[in-house]
């Protein structure tokens, strides 16, 4: 969970506090100013997409564990039992 807070405060941070990459971007890139504000729930879409796809990766990353572990687990039972006969 910390993972996934600290990327989208990470993201959020990089995205509308940076005055260099704000300006840079948003300001030049896509025209920025009042006319513009309605793309800021997008960059709020942005923020919690990053957020997603971390916690979809934790996600992956421990199931693949698991299985290594279960595989693990499976090939020394075989052996312990190949061992006994």
């Amino acid at each position: 969970m910390k993972k996934i807070i600290g990327t989208m405060i990470a993201f959020y941070i990089l995205l509308l506090f940076s005055p260099f990459i704000n300006d840079l971007i948003f300001v030049k890139v896509f025209g920025g100013g009042v006319s513009e504000t309605y793309l800021y729930p997008i960059y709020w879409g942005l923020v919690l997409l990053s957020g997603l796809i971390v916690a979809c990766t934790l996600i992956i990353i421990e199931e693949i564990q698991e299985s290594k572990q279960e595989l693990k687990n499976s090939k020394n039972s075989e052996n312990e039992d190949a061992k006994v006969d």
